[in-house]
């Protein structure tokens, strides 16, 4: 058995849909699952797609219950949600669990031809994990070898390395497929 968690802002489609009594769909179930609309979802937060966001973690729950309701006032009387899904092995037919990582990972075929590298400051990865808060060392310059004459820029931020670092930021998980009402075990209130 294993506990995941997803949050649901005010006004979210699963803060007025109660997943404890419909279970879970992604938005685009038709959608074929691949690595680049993969990196998408997870990275840019493409939610027309095939999967449907789990996170081990009840903080990182509670993180996107409260930014999804950003606008609203949060209270007792006025809360966001996150839900509790229990999966157990074997999974239900048309049910299938991605880690984003090894999905990602299995898709670099090579050192030479990797996009998931950067070449900024060792803090560049805390922009790309934290952009709100640490936003200002995505912009940091790209240093160069005395006398190369580079131009002066921002490193580069591949999709490959944005999904990536969200991905072990989220302890992400992605359901292909229906997640059934009987794995909703519990959703609590989050002001």
């Amino acid at each position: 058995m294993a506990l995941f968690y997803r949050g649901a802002g005010i006004g979210t489609y699963w803060h007025t849909s109660d997943a404890r009594l419909s279970g879970f769909t992604p938005k685009s179930p038709g959608t074929i699952s691949n690595t680049d609309r993969l990196m998408r979802h997870v990275a840019r937060g493409a939610v027309n797609s095939p999967y449907i966001s789990l996170t081990k973690s009840y903080d990182v729950a509670v993180m996107y219950a409260r930014d999804a309701s950003r606008t609203m006032s949060l209270t007792s009387s006025n809360p966001a949600y996150v839900y509790e899904i229990e999966i157990n092995d074997p999974l239900p037919g048309g049910l299938q669990l991605l880690d984003p990582l090894v999905e990602i990972a299995s898709s670099v075929s090579s050192p030479l031809s990797s996009n998931y590298h950067n070449e900024g400051t060792p803090y560049f990865l805390l922009g790309v994990v934290a952009p709100l808060q640490m936003g200002h060392f995505l912009k940091m310059p790209v240093s160069y070898p005395p006398g190369s004459g580079g131009t002066s820029r921002p490193p580069n931020l591949s999709l490959e390395l944005e999904a990536l670092a969200r991905a072990l930021r989220d302890a992400e998980i992605l359901a292909v497929g229906n997640i059934p009402k009987a794995y909703v075990t519990d959703r609590f209130n989050v002001w």
